[in-house]
């Protein structure tokens, strides 16, 4: 490279001097004196004709001699940077493999510790750290080091704590000395000082581990950091609290792979800054380019002491290396490094790519086991752990830090061979796809299919092993004359009710079908359960029937339909079909992010600035709970559960009791779980009860109060007999849309769970019938005070448990001043529109919900009715709501000044 850079400039040098005296003579087109224009432009730049006119002998010996003296340790350097870059892609390889070693291992201490070690070797370069943390005027600790754990006191923990503490995110290296240096073991200690929010104030966890490597984190990114560390950090404390739940320690370590796959590109240029300055013992800065800038020039020099390298991919600068007093072949560097870099951002879409295939899979695919492997057999991934009953296959013997092969796996022998088999056959045939076969256990069935991935080159380089397990396929066909007859019975009521049904169609919808092709059709969308359960075909079922074949529809289409109750104008449902997700969107709403364990640990989170997200935070409610795991809650089936609730719930658009409101109140009662508020009173069983009929508890809220509906008579006051009318209402509307199979988050309880979470959603959502409120309040009230909570007694459970969903009920004056006065609007406008339509109808006018003074009345509602109840319910969860009375004690004081 060096000598044709010399001979272009001898080549130039001659062609101009050879122009000048005459001997050649240039027709130029003005292209082509543009062209020369910009070379003479850009050698001015470099500042090269200078020195070729005056000194070019000089010139030629000094770069010969730059080029002698350093291609070695150029070189070197080179070989460096890409060891780095090695090193930061294999991170990822780490991190599948530890997911692996999760899913097919028993977690216990010693299992989470070898996580915990194998985290902090791909986070901090180091396989042992210590955790601090202040909790409770004392100073927490978690170390993967056995010797750190035992021998640091609680004074030096604390003085620890005390010199370290601080608001700010901060990497700190220090020297311990004295016994702080015998029992770490090393002469340089890192500190990673991270601030978090606990109970409205602000704490700082630290982590310190042996400064013998950099940490793999982006020094340039503080948040980013902070989140990295959020997640070692809860790890670290879910270790030391023994909660070995795989689904959330698997979230963790994805979570952790996505902030390394976002900070790459930035860890990857710190890493290069680094190596530039410490080999060439020069300063070295990165300059980031503007987006989509190009540029041809390979160096610019100044003074022959400082040059800008463009480091591109695909033509395009991605940033520049500013360097001083350079020593190096400055363009076949420029070459390494843009070759470098343009590999690096390619694995890093493989990576993205891979990452985003295997989310698709796991949601598209709950009921199933999917493996997949390389060519070598070497398993890669896997979408879940293998079911306990499964006892053909077993994968246990998986490491920390290596693939399992399918060849090593424990499985029956003629399984495995069926397996192998069929591998060889699908790699040799160049199929996309084969069955392989079926595994019979138990009396159960599991059927093998094999798929492959190909690469660009239509070469197969990945196969997928698909293990599905299909419900009900093999049933007894051995039935009795009286089982035959009952059948026959039933299946001639279900014809009939099938074909008014299919009338229904014909009529409403025009179909020009005949009823066979109806009945297909229905089939396809799922329709056939709830026609047959209903007993007659009424106007609702009619408009409902017509609704679910547009909903359902495979032809995306928004379908409006306003359907006004007879003795009301305002009673009016609009009915919009929403757009239905693809898969990759529903991904999104299954996928931790990196601020939701904070934003869902405030208790004033405010859901209504971040409405759009809804769906993904409801769901994050539920899995840092681990009650998908728990209660098997296939994430498909709850997704579809999310959907009928938030269109029950917004259906008639009301201000105040909407899905919004739904939400906070589950919000409220995953705070209190969450902190093991409730741990005292209620089991795990009762407290999924609690939060699940927190969400559900004022679905199809007509907007109006009970006392509207009994006054003029609705459908619902008739039905329930003036008793809690609306109340009732959620609590069936609830249960009748879990009754659909695919709705249904329910369907893996047993008899004696399902039971027990019914009779408590129930009596939980009556409870939240503010006519109760009083009488609820003061039988705990004298309880608490005499001392009779006993807990041991299965209906003052339920009371309890009705008592805080009451209390998350009425959470909005609790929260920041901004958030309660947004709410107190809402819920005063839903009054507004009540007093109007009482007023029309000529019903009497519900007086206290007419507005004069907003301030007053909101001072009022504390004052009577929040505030006692808050304080009751914080003393019997152990003052664990002080954060809700603080906010109150501020509301109060702003809602005075408003006053006066």
């Amino acid at each position: 490279m060096q000598e044709r850079f010399m001979r272009a400039i001898q080549e130039l040098d001659t062609l101009l001097r050879e122009t000048e005296t005459g001997k050649i003579k240039l027709s130029l087109t003005l292209k082509d004196l543009a062209q020369l224009h910009h070379l003479q432009s850009r050698l001015q730049e470099c500042k090269f004709l200078n020195s070729i006119y005056s000194e070019e002998s000089r010139i030629k010996q000094y770069l010969s001699r730059a080029v002698t003296v350093n291609l070695q340790i150029q070189e070197e350097l080179c070989s460096i940077i890409e060891t780095k870059m090695e090193s930061i892609t294999s991170n990822f390889n780490h991190l599948d493999k530890l997911i692996l070693y999760i899913l097919n291992q028993t977690m216990n201490k010693t299992t989470m510790k070898d996580v915990l070690r194998q985290i902090s070797n791909i986070i901090l370069g180091s396989n042992n750290f210590t955790l601090l943390r202040f909790q409770e005027k004392s100073v927490e600790s978690v170390s993967t080091d056995e010797f750190i754990e035992s021998q640091l006191t609680e004074q030096q923990k604390l003085q620890l704590y005390q010199q370290f503490r601080g608001d700010q995110l901060e990497i700190i290296t220090f020297q311990p000395t004295g016994q702080l240096q015998q029992i770490f073991k090393c002469s340089s200690l890192q500190v990673i000082r991270v601030p978090q929010k606990l109970n409205a104030q602000t704490h700082s966890s630290l982590i310190i581990y042996e400064a013998q490597n950099q940490a793999k984190l982006p020094q340039s990114k503080p948040h980013q950091i902070k989140l990295i560390c959020d997640q070692l950090i809860t790890i670290g404390y879910d270790y030391l609290n023994e909660n070995y739940h795989k689904d959330d320690l698997i979230n963790s370590v994805r979570a952790i792979g996505q902030f390394l796959i976002k900070n790459a590109p930035i860890l990857f240029q710190e890493c290069i800054r680094n190596e530039i300055e410490r080999k060439l013992n020069t300063k070295c800065e990165i300059i980031q380019s503007t987006k989509h800038s190009k540029d041809t020039s390979f160096a610019i020099l100044e003074n022959q002491t400082k040059c800008f390298i463009p480091v591109m991919s695909n033509h395009v600068v991605q940033f520049y290396l500013h360097m001083e007093n350079v020593s190096l072949d400055i363009i076949t560097f420029a070459d390494f490094m843009s070759q470098l870099w343009q590999h690096f951002k390619h694995s890093l879409r493989e990576l993205k790519d891979k990452e985003f295939l295997y989310q698709i899979i796991e949601v598209s695919t709950p009921t199933k086991l999917v493996i997949a492997s390389d060519l070598h057999l070497n398993i890669i991934y896997q979408s879940g752990s293998v079911p306990s009953s499964w006892n053909f296959l077993d994968l246990s013997n998986q490491l920390i830090d290596c693939y399992q092969n399918l060849t090593e796996i424990k499985m029956e022998e003629i399984y495995k061979t069926m397996l192998l088999s069929s591998l060889e056959e699908v790699q040799k045939s160049k199929k996309g796809a084969i069955d392989a076969g079926q595994i019979i256990y138990h009396d159960k069935y599991v059927d093998i299919a094999i798929y492959v991935k190909k690469d660009e080159k239509n070469e197969i380089n990945q196969f997928f092993i698909v293990f599905d397990q299909p419900k009900k396929r093999f049933e007894s066909q051995r039935q009795s004359k009286s089982e035959i007859k009952v059948s026959e019975t039933l299946a001639s009521l279900k014809q009939e009710k099938i074909e008014k049904a299919c009338l229904v169609l014909q009529e409403t919808l025009n179909l020009n079908l005949q009823m066979d092709e109806i009945i297909d059709m229905l089939k396809e969308h799922a329709l056939m359960t709830i026609i047959e359960q209903k007993e007659q075909i009424t106007e609702d079922i009619r408009q409902t029937y017509v609704l679910e074949y547009y909903r359902n529809s495979e032809q995306v289409q928004t379908y409006r339909r306003t359907i006004s109750e007879p003795d009301t104008p305002f009673a009016t449902k609009t009915l919009i079909q929403e757009q239905q997700l693809t898969n990759a969107k529903k991904m999104e709403l299954f996928q931790l992010r990196p601020d939701d364990l904070e934003n869902l640990g405030n208790w004033c989170f405010d859901i209504t600035v971040q409405k759009d997200q809804i769906k993904h935070y409801t769901w994050a409610l539920f899995h840092l709970l681990n009650y998908f795991d728990k209660y098997q809650i296939y994430k498909e089936t709850f997704f579809q559960f999310l959907v009928a609730i938030e269109e029950r719930y917004n259906s008639r658009r009301n201000p105040f009791h909407n899905f919004e409101h739904g939400f906070t109140v589950a919000h409220a009662c995953y705070y209190m779980i969450k902190n093991k508020l409730l741990d005292e009173y209620l089991d795990q069983t009762e407290q999924f009860a609690a939060i699940l009929s927190s969400l559900c508890h004022d679905i199809d809220h007509t907007g109006r109060t009970n006392g509207f509906e009994v006054a003029r008579m609705s459908k619902l006051a008739v039905r329930y007999n003036d008793e809690s009318v609306l109340e009732n209402h959620h609590a069936a509307m609830t249960f009748k849309i879990m009754q659909r199979e695919k709705y249904n988050i329910l369907s893996n309880l047993s008899q004696e769970q399902f039971q027990k979470v019914r009779r408590f959603m129930v009596s939980n959502i009556l409870a939240t019938d503010m006519k109760k409120h009083f009488d609820l309040v003061s039988s705990f009230e004298i309880k608490y005070k005499n001392g009779e909570m006993n807990i041991l007694n299965m209906e003052t459970k339920r009371v309890l448990s009705g008592l805080i969903v009451h209390t998350c009920d009425l959470t909005q004056p609790t929260k920041r001043f901004e958030i309660t006065k947004k709410w107190s609007i809402r819920i005063q406008n839903e009054f507004d529109n009540q007093v109007e339509e009482e007023r029309l109808l000529g019903l009497p006018v519900t007086q206290h919900l007419v507005c004069q003074n907003l301030p007053k009345q909101e001072l009022s509602f504390i004052r009577n009715i929040i505030q006692p109840l808050y304080v009751l319910t914080s003393s019997i969860l152990n003052n664990g709501l002080s954060v809700a009375l603080k906010c109150l004690e501020e509301n109060e004081k702003e809602w005075t000044k408003l006053l006066n």
